[in-house]
């Protein structure tokens, strides 16, 4: 029954040249992963969160500004100052006015630095930031995973698509050769119109499930197209896919899984958020640096040069209870991804042990159908032996014939039902990619 199942396929991808092969599995999963949009954005937002490491470490190296002020005043403090920034010393001018001077233009250029020496937030920040990255490429390696997963999928519905065309066509022409031996019969006088009218039906059924069959296997190709990245067309395979084909199971560790990794990180992540708002109790300590020129007349100018060099310390002792909430909160939602973790393990051990067991009846019901159709394919070669030597009603014939159809097409899902179900433990198993694609480095 395996061979005729593959042979079925192979003979109709051959003789349909709309049909050509055009994938392997590798080839869909590897496309999967390199064009589907699921997995772009995934990607972006880790390229995003790699990003927001350098914006937090920001915080430890120094900041260097450089700006250029103007102002025109005639106001007494601020016009004195600016000719004493000018190096002008007005007071040794006896007609200057401290009360109401003139009008006093200042151009002041500035380079300013600053530099932190003691933050606790800012090593915080910087640590939930890596934290964070490492999530975003979790998260992004496990998008990858289910589009690839989604890919095998829809390379598993061609497969059955182009099995069940197969099979229906087989049946079509079975349903041909059937009405052709009523209306024989009919002709030679040992057989009823009613019966040929019969086997006309049952060919036209037959002649219907073959069109729906070609537009099912037309739909399954556009989807392999869509999810590998390829939408609007249409994308076949090389070869079906048989138990050879899937790398044995071996004993897994759910924790491998990258979704589960990416939320045991965002618990990580939670706990350094706890750490964080308790280190906003902690003082702030920093030095700047500056250097300017000031000029009466000119932007840029450097009648007179200045420099100025402190150091800072900033202490918030009350904050309105802010503080004690925000602790309060983080603590919160840290148990709440804690629980949230505890709970996706406890799912993940019962998705694998399903996996397993959904497998291993798969496959007992894949060969109980093989075993069903080659009893109704010997049922029907008696049973029409016995009508074209005229010892047996059209009915029994058509029956069998039905019944060897229901085979056919059960065994079709079977076989499919299975190899979907060996890939789906290595897919909840968090190793689909491993799996197909050994040792491949996926796009980054």
């Amino acid at each position: 029954m395996k061979r005729l199942f593959i042979c079925c396929l192979l003979s109709t991808l051959s003789l349909n040249p709309g049909f050509a092969a055009e994938l392997t599995l590798q080839d869909a999963l590897r496309a999967a992963v390199a064009d589907r949009p699921a997995v772009q954005v995934a990607r972006a937002r880790a390229t995003a969160a790699e990003a927001a490491i350098g914006e937090a470490r920001s915080g430890w190296l120094p900041h260097l500004t450089a700006s250029e002020r103007y102002v025109r005043t005639d106001e007494p403090a601020g016009s004195l100052f600016a000719a004493l920034n000018q190096e002008r010393n007005v007071m040794a001018n006896p007609d200057y006015d401290l009360v109401d001077p003139g009008e006093q233009d200042d151009f002041e250029t500035r380079l300013q630095l600053t530099q932190t020496l003691y933050d606790p937030a800012v090593d915080f920040d910087l640590r939930r930031a890596r934290t964070t990255g490492k999530s975003a490429a979790a998260d992004a390696a496990w998008s990858a995973e289910e589009v690839a997963f989604a890919a095998f999928q829809a390379y598993l519905d061609v497969q059955q698509a182009a099995a069940a065309l197969g099979w229906v066509e087989s049946s079509r022409q079975e349903a041909a050769e059937i009405a052709r031996l009523a209306g024989e019969r009919r002709q030679a006088g040992i057989g009823l119109k009613a019966d040929e009218l019969r086997a006309g039906v049952q060919l036209a059924e037959a002649r219907r499930r073959e069109l729906a069959a070609r537009n099912d296997l037309t739909l399954a190709r556009r989807r392999l197209a869509l999810t590998t990245g390829r939408p609007g067309g249409e994308e076949g395979i090389v070869a079906p896919l048989d138990e050879l084909s899937f790398p044995p199971a071996t004993d897994a560790n759910i924790d491998q899984r990258a979704d589960l990794q990416a939320l045991s990180l965002h618990v990580e992540s939670a706990g350094l958020a706890v750490s964080r708002s308790k280190a906003d109790w902690l003082p702030r300590l920093g030095v700047t640096a500056h250097y300017a020129w000031h000029d009466e007349n000119n932007p840029f100018g450097g009648d007179a040069e200045s420099w100025g060099v402190g150091a800072g310390l900033e202490w918030e002792l009350f904050d309105g209870l802010r503080r004690s909430s925000a602790t309060a909160r983080a603590t919160a939602e840290q148990q709440a991804l804690e629980a949230q973790l505890a709970d996706a393990r406890r799912e993940q051990a019962f998705r694998l042990g399903e996996a397993r067991l959904r497998a291993e009846e798969a496959r007992l019901q894949r060969d109980s159908a093989r075993e069903a159709v080659a009893a109704a394919e010997e049922s029907r070669r008696l049973l029409q032996q016995r009508f074209e030597a005229g010892l047996l009603d059209l009915a029994d014939l058509l029956a069998a014939q039905s019944a060897l159809d229901r085979a056919r097409f059960d065994a079709v899902g079977a076989e499919t039902r299975h190899l979907l179900s060996l890939g789906n433990i290595h897919f909840q198993a968090g190793r689909f990619l491993q799996a197909f694609l050994p040792g491949e480095a996926l796009p980054r």
